[in-house]
């Protein structure tokens, strides 16, 4: 069948029988957000803590492996929970539709029994195989099927950021992914042959790769006009929504119609994540050879009128319900209760490439715009000094093939670096400091690390700068545990945060605050921070999307390369916005993959 004429019957089949999908979808992500992933949340919380382990991070898993090797058993026993219970979500889903596809000649219980009996049967292979599936062969797979399990299986962005800035490294992210479409396509039947067949994996890999063999675009573009008209609807939808609220805000009624556009927004749009759900496992069942049923038939199999009706009224009344507690919320959102006014900190000293990074005159400049903080880098020299500089290394700014560990303090601060048309000398930590103090600005100062540091590094730091750095209310930060823990526990008074580049759990530790990298935060972090009374800060924070979910959220700070237009931003989200800018920004927040997250 040509990909739009699938596309058409399966859309058709899905609104004949919408309250069963729904029903299926929506129960499947009520038990997988609100149940499983808190149990996993609070047993992860309980081990550490039983264990005493403060975080866990790839810096300390040789640590772990020594001290507390029940940690990591506990640890290995929860993940290999949360991976069975990926794999039931995606069975249940997949044997659900076909179910439903058949006029739902089984019961609710007796799917949840076959997939029992799935789980029971596959093999380690077939749990690894759905795990790389999902995770690296389709990179766009979380589009379309996701779940809260899968959530932090992601790249880091700063990560993703910094291979694109190599081009030998970008063409070849590139080429991988290209290549895992490709073969994420051609493995298309390998789910459903070992779910609803219960073949080996191996079996299952050369079954697949003989069916789809000529028929690559086939697959590919059922899912790419899924994708295309999905997102498209949608912004459609959006569109009418805010043009609407802007000609209600003019008139007394502009809270009451902006509650009534929020609802439906929310509605509509977890009516498309199980849409869209939904016909992905059509695609994928779409490969499967069935030998007493083609897959054209089977669209074409109605449920009983009975089952139908139970069904819509089952998920009409649970819409009505929810929409009740939803309109609570909306209220409190649309009143400006729901989001938090962050701090701004100019990441590297530096607004829209305004001077070079971590540099006086770039400082300076950048300290006009009246940030909250400048955050900025500093490292210990030859000599036992501080010099304020990023990289280990002087190649990308100063054109120098030289460690900076290795040169003196006098030697450093005689380089000029270049960056963004701009030039300016290396500058002592101690000058940096002084000229901050001098224009009124305060610091949020990454303590950078390298081999050749001093044993007595944070004393040593602390002894030059602790007076001052408290006195002008500046704050440190750094990726070293054994730098933040021995700062806090030598100088209780001193503002530290640890810097975590990936969300696995919350830690427990003596910083005040922690500086997150974005891609994996979450509000559960956010709410677990707030009670133990931590800060955090996420980083980096460049566009305006971005900004407007980590103020959902509810970040104290956000690190950015963009100052002025993330103060501008948060300015027209809290200074009495109008209620289509606040539907704006929360429409910035909604997208399939958050919605089952």
């Amino acid at each position: 069948m040509r990909p739009w004429a699938f596309w058409q019957e399966a859309t058709r089949h899905f609104f004949n029988h919408w309250g069963s999908y729904v029903t299926l979808v929506f129960m499947t992500n009520i038990v997988v957000s609100y149940l499983a992933v808190p149990a996993f949340t609070w047993l992860t919380a309980e081990l550490m803590r039983w264990q005493h382990v403060p975080y866990i991070s790839y810096t300390n898993i040789g640590s772990l492996v020594i001290t507390h090797p029940l940690a990591l058993i506990g640890l290995a026993l929860i993940l290999l929970t949360i991976i069975t219970l990926i794999y039931w979500q995606f069975a249940y889903l997949l044997l659900g539709v076909t179910n439903i596809r058949h006029g739902r000649p089984q019961s609710s219980l007796a799917v949840l029994g076959d997939t029992v009996r799935s789980i029971a049967g596959a093999s380690p292979s077939t749990f690894l195989f759905f795990i790389g599936y999902f995770i690296v062969i389709i990179p766009f797979g979380s589009e379309l099927f996701s779940t809260p399990l899968l959530s932090k299986a992601k790249i880091p962005a700063f990560i993703v950021s910094y291979l694109m800035e190599k081009p030998l490294m970008a063409i070849a992210l590139g080429l991988f992914y290209v290549g895992a479409a490709y073969l994420g396509i051609r493995l298309i039947s390998v789910l459903p042959l070992m779910i609803l067949d219960q073949q080996h994996s191996h079996q299952a890999i050369r079954l697949s790769w003989q069916r789809t063999r000529g028929h690559f675009w086939t697959y590919l573009s059922r899912i790419l006009i899924t994708l295309a008209l999905v997102t498209a609807t949608v912004w459609i939808i959006y569109a009418a929504i805010y043009l609407a609220q802007l000609v209600a805000d003019r008139t007394h009624f502009g809270l009451a119609v902006a509650t009534i556009n929020l609802l439906i927004m929310e509605i509509i749009t977890e009516f498309i994540v199980c849409y869209t759900t939904v016909i992905f496992m059509m695609v994928i069942l779409s490969s499967h050879t069935d030998q007493r049923l083609t897959p054209t038939t089977l669209l074409r199999f109605h449920e009983p009128a009975k089952t139908k009706l139970r069904t819509r009224l089952f998920i009409t009344g649970g819409v009505i319900l929810i929409s009740g507690l939803l309109v609570i919320f909306n209220l409190v959102y649309l009143n400006g209760f729901a989001m938090s006014r962050p701090l701004t900190i100019a990441h590297r000293g530096v607004d829209h490439n305004n001077g070079v990074q971590n540099t006086i005159p770039a400082m300076v400049k950048t300290s006009r715009k009246h940030p909250d903080f400048v955050e900025m880098d500093v490292r210990e020299t030859k000599d036992h000094q501080f010099v304020v500089m990023h990289d280990g290394n002087l190649k990308a700014l100063a054109g120098l093939n030289r460690t900076v560990s290795k040169m003196t303090l006098k030697q450093l601060t005689a380089v000029t670096v270049t960056e963004n048309g701009y030039q300016a000398k290396i500058p002592s930590f101690d000058a940096y400091l002084n000229s901050a103090i001098k224009h009124k600005q305060k610091l949020l100062i990454e303590i950078k690390t390298s081999r050749r540091d001093s044993k007595d590094l944070p004393a040593l730091f602390y002894r030059q700068f602790g007076q001052r750095i408290m006195a002008n209310h500046d704050e440190v930060h750094t990726l070293s545990y054994g730098i933040m823990n021995t700062l806090k526990t030598a100088y209780p008074k001193l503002f530290v945060s640890y810097i975590m580049p990936y969300n696995l759990t919350f830690p427990h530790t003596k910083a005040n605050a922690y500086t997150m990298e974005s891609t994996t935060l979450n509000d559960t972090f956010i709410d677990q921070a707030e009670k133990n009374h931590k800060r955090v800060y996420a980083w980096d924070i460049d566009t305006v999307t971005q900004t407007d979910q980590m103020m959902f959220l509810g970040v104290n700070g956000v690190i950015t390369n963009n100052l002025s237009t993330i103060q501008q931003e948060i300015k027209d989200n809290t200074d009495h916005p109008s209620y289509a800018n606040l539907l704006l920004t929360f429409m910035n927040d909604l997208s399939l993959e958050s919605q089952t997250q």
